[in-house]
């Protein structure tokens, strides 16, 4: 156990900018179960997206919880990205639906993301998900593109970046 806890230690003191495998063109990258490290040692429940969801997420909420997980030790203040990618800027390695960005903080990704589902519960994600989704788009964004080349285009329109809730 304490050698989870101290690899987990290590990955989030210098794994936090490290970017998946790309997968082939034009599509996200693969993740394997085994690529995945659990937050706190503690794994999250498998089905998540299949237990009931929060009717009104609370964005403020949100915003607090990103700052408790240190979120912003990697993603930055307002999550504008840092180390590790921004999360406000339209474009998502692996989908920016509600259900890919929650999959991506509930499962966590390879070589930086820890799985936080197993620390936070699937209401709290829930609650990050309608944070990043509340916040504009920035008109510089301070990171690249994860797709060859970088940089290679501009963040999308706000309003095209942005789901609804009903």
């Amino acid at each position: 156990m304490k050698a989870r806890a101290g690899v987990l230690a290590l990955l989030l003191a210098t794994g936090c900018g490290q970017g998946p495998e790309h997968g082939s063109a034009g599509q996200a990258p693969t993740v394997r179960d085994e690529d995945r490290i659990a937050a706190g040692g503690v794994l999250p429940a498998a089905n998540a997206l299949a237990a009931r969801r929060p009717a009104k997420p609370n964005p403020e909420v949100g915003a607090s919880l990103f700052g408790a997980m240190n979120c912003d030790g990697c993603h930055g203040g307002g999550a504008i990205g840092w180390v590790g990618p921004s999360l406000v800027d339209g474009r998502w390695r692996y989908g920016g639906s509600d259900e890919e960005i929650f999959t991506s903080i509930f499962y966590g990704r390879p070589k930086g993301m820890p799985a936080y589902g197993g620390v936070m519960g699937s209401d709290a994600v829930w609650t990050v998900v309608a944070y990043l989704k509340a916040q504009p788009v920035p008109p510089v964004v301070p990171t690249t593109s994860w797709l060859p080349g970088g940089n290679a285009a501009e963040p999308p329109e706000p309003s095209k970046t942005r789901d609804t809730q009903p």
